[in-house]
This record gives C-alpha cells, sequence and structure tokens, in this order.
C-alpha cells in the first residue's frame, strides 16, 4: 500500500494536487491511502492586551478554516473511493509536513506549489523549497 501525504491549502495548486493522486489511483499497482493535512500558520499577536482566551478564540476559528478547507478535499477522495485521512493542525506548514510524515508514515508528500518563480521565491521563501529540504521522502511538486 502507498502511505501518501497531501499537503492541502484550497489553492488551485493544491486542486490540481489532489486531482493528480485521484487519476494516479486509478491506475495505481498498489492501493493507496491518503492522508490529508491542512496547516494553518498560528497567529503573531503583539501587545500586551490579549487574553489567553482571545488567542484560544483566534485558534479555535483558524482550526474551523482548516476543517473546511479539508471538506472540499475529502469529498473528491470519497467519491474516489480512495481511502483518506484529514488532518487541521496549528504551526509552521513545513514542520507540519514533516512531522505528519514520520507519525503516519507517509512514503511520498504531494503538493501544489504557486510556481513564483526562482526570484519571488527567494525573496519570500518557498514554503515547498521548505518542505522538500525537511522531509526524507520524495516529493511531488504539482503546478
Amino acid at each position: 500500500m502507498r502511505n501518501i501525504l497531501l499537503a492541502f491549502d484550497g489553492s488551485d495548486n493544491a486542486k490540481r494536487a489532489l486531482r493528480y493522486i485521484v487519476d494516479f489511483a486509478a491506475d495505481a499497482p498498489k492501493p493507496l491511502q491518503v492522508h490529508v493535512l491542512n496547516a494553518q500558520q498560528e497567529p503573531v499577536i503583539y501587545g500586551e492586551f490579549v487574553t489567553a482566551s482571545t488567542v484560544e478564540d483566534l485558534n479555535k476559528s483558524f482550526l474551523e478554516k482548516s476543517r473546511r478547507t479539508l471538506e472540499e478535499a475529502a469529498t473528491e477522495l470519497q467519491a474516489a473511493g480512495i481511502p483518506h485521512q484529514t488532518h487541521a493542525v496549528l504551526g509552521d506548514v513545513a514542520a507540519q509536513v514533516n512531522t505528519a510524515v514520520q507519525q503516519f508514515g507517509c512514503d511520498t508528500v504531494v503538493m501544489g506549489t504557486r510556481g513564483l518563480g526562482s526570484f519571488t521565491g527567494m525573496l519570500l521563501g518557498s514554503v515547498a523549497n521548505r518542505v522538500v529540504h525537511e522531509v526524507s521522502v520524495p516529493v511531488l511538486l504539482v503546478k
């Protein structure tokens, strides 16, 4: 069985990565298990007037957004008959992908890339680039 981690943020490129997995599953020599991960970056809050309940409310809001985003991927995988699990987490995307790969024993990461180009990617820092360097398994980038 192939155990794939799909990093899914709901963008057009992430949807193409999802479509790639669905198409791949139709011809795959081994059955697939897909873990769909959506990581929301935790808010950076400055100031002394933020209470713990405010931070908790923000985190709950981010996780709810993550769950709504994951529903789209889950619906498509369900329709294709592909076994899957969804995971909504908070934190740095590349670090969370790396943690998920280890935790779920994934053998491949599939994710979309925004295709910003080398110069813009260099300036902004590319999540896909960081994932490629952090994980110990092959990463398939879909543009």
